[in-house]
């Protein structure tokens, strides 16, 4: 199997555990110093305990059981990886937010290293 479908198909059972706000399988592949930067406070959360608790915080939302992936782009090279994403994460019916991560080949599994969720400025606001 080729580095990006390997990595697709993580992208596919986090995406899934995330609907099933399952955060053991959330946490799976993610390295223990993890660095998110996420929309809500705090603006960086450092460490896998971070981390999952910022799941927590998003689980409160009606969205957090829509959580989609769409035109992911994935670039694999040699124990490295980037990926990009855009997200549907809220009641609505349009794909509202930016996924970025960064991953790394540790003992020939993939782990996210980092991770950034983000929003266009305005969305929402009619422009």
């Amino acid at each position: 199997m080729s580095d990006e479908a390997e990595i697709r198909m993580m992208l596919d059972r986090w995406a899934a555990a995330v609907r099933a706000h399952d955060l053991e399988t959330i946490l799976e592949q993610r390295s223990p110093d993890i660095v998110m930067f996420d929309v809500p406070e705090p603006l960086q959360a450092k460490g896998l305990e971070a981390y999952r608790d910022g799941w927590k915080l998003y689980f409160g939302d009606e969205g957090s059981r829509l959580f989609e992936l769409r035109e992911t782009h994935i670039v694999a090279g040699d124990g490295v990886a980037w990926v990009r994403a855009i997200l549907r994460c809220t009641t609505s019916p349009d794909p509202a937010g930016r996924l970025t991560m960064g991953l790394r080949k540790v003992g020939g599994r993939w782990v996210v290293e980092h991770e950034h969720h983000s929003f266009p400025v305005g969305l929402g606001e009619g422009e």
